[in-house]
């Protein structure tokens, strides 16, 4: 894979993760407010969950990234995850 691609992909990780964790202090912000209806809430609610476990696993897969690169083991790599 060329270091490019492997840009590109990185880059478009970041842009979703930022993009997610927008989306979900939007949610939050309506939440707070209060003024929305069950049915509302409870669909911002199922969004938000989605969204906080998505934002997770991509902070857990930087925090293993960061791993391999500070570790001594010179021959481990990080890997990219898969796409989903």
């Amino acid at each position: 894979m060329s270091e490019s691609h492997e840009t590109d992909t990185e880059d478009n990780r970041v842009a979703r993760f930022e993009a997610a964790l927008e989306e979900l202090e939007g949610i939050v912000e309506r939440m707070e407010d209060g003024d929305q209806n069950l049915e509302r809430s409870l669909a911002d609610f199922e969004r938000g969950v989605r969204l906080a476990r998505q934002c997770q696993k991509a902070l857990d897969e930087a925090e293993h990234k960061v791993e391999i690169l500070l570790g001594e083991d010179e021959n481990e790599r990080p890997e990219p995850y898969p796409e989903q």
